[in-house]
């Protein structure tokens, strides 16, 4: 796998979560450079201190009157159409939304990531998955509604697309723990398509993947899987994601991102390189023969 792969982006393929939160950083910045505090701020443009702050954060839009009222308490001029030109761009919807995922989750974070660093220990990840071990997945979690399902799977379908493509690829570090090659998601049949299909992406220069042995016995994330977004141009910092049961979590805190890189690593330490790795899987799709 390249290091760094990835190409250059335009500002304009940026998508409306990394959009908003570069707004929010933007008006921070303008708000510190004035001198006012986060209430004296919020009691100029008539906004609670709580929607400014979650504005800050890129956790809530930005609309053209407030960001217009907020340019003028501010005194900024320069940078004017710009800043209101964000905020007409942070409204765009994601391709994600035609398939009936809404909110700001997981997929509106990778869509403008460069990298990816992610451990699983009990599943294939979702950026490796075939169509039919992400069924499988999904109907385990009890989705009864067809339409639903096959809009999820298709989904990963597209998110998986970004290996492959040249103008904005998506660099993949997968580390995978051998319970989850084990479980027999979807059956036999399945199951040996999703480790044909691991080995045959293994192979894709955007993609390193290593297996973590059963043997090697206990590990530093024995609790559960995450992942480690970067950024194109760094115009974000690198962001943690963990999921869980209920949903999933993500922060920029540089002391957590930073614990989950030592994490990272510790498990690619014990983890086999990556061509044993390929050779492991294609014994384990043998031993489904």
């Amino acid at each position: 796998m390249t290091g760094e792969y990835a190409g250059e982006v335009a500002e304009d393929d940026y998508g409306p979560t990394i959009t908003r939160r570069r707004l929010g950083r933007i008006m921070r910045q303008l708000r510190e450079r004035t001198g006012l505090s986060l209430g004296e701020a919020a009691r100029a443009i008539e906004y609670t201190t709580a929607s400014l702050s979650r504005l800050e954060n890129g956790q809530q839009g930005l609309n053209i009157h407030v960001a217009k009222s907020m340019l003028d308490v501010y005194n900024e001029v320069n940078r004017y159409e710009e800043i209101l030109d964000l905020c007409r761009r942070s409204h765009r919807k994601g391709w994600w939304q035609a398939y009936g995922i809404h909110g700001r989750g997981y997929i509106t974070l990778e869509s403008d990531a460069e990298s990816a660093r992610t451990f699983e220990p009990l599943l294939a990840p979702g950026l490796l998955q075939t169509a039919g071990y992400a069924r499988a997945i999904f109907e385990a979690q009890g989705e009864v509604r067809p339409e639903r399902i096959e809009n999820g799977v298709r989904v990963r379908m597209i998110r998986q697309e970004r290996l492959r493509d040249a103008r904005r690829p998506l660099s993949l570090e997968a580390v995978v723990h051998e319970t989850a090659l084990r479980c027999r998601v979807g059956g036999v049949e399945v199951m040996y398509g999703q480790l044909a299909h691991l080995a045959e992406l293994a192979e894709l220069p955007t993609v390193s993947l290593q297996i973590v042995p059963i043997e090697a016995g206990a590990h530093v994330s024995m609790a559960g899987g995450f992942v480690i977004l970067r950024f194109p141009r760094r115009v974000l910092p690198d962001t943690l994601y963990v999921e869980h049961a209920f949903g999933g979590s993500d922060t920029e805190k540089k002391h957590e991102v930073d614990r989950a890189k030592l994490k990272f690593d510790r498990l690619r330490g014990m983890a086999l390189d990556e061509a044993s790795s390929i050779a492991f899987l294609q014994r384990l799709a043998e031993d489904l023969q």
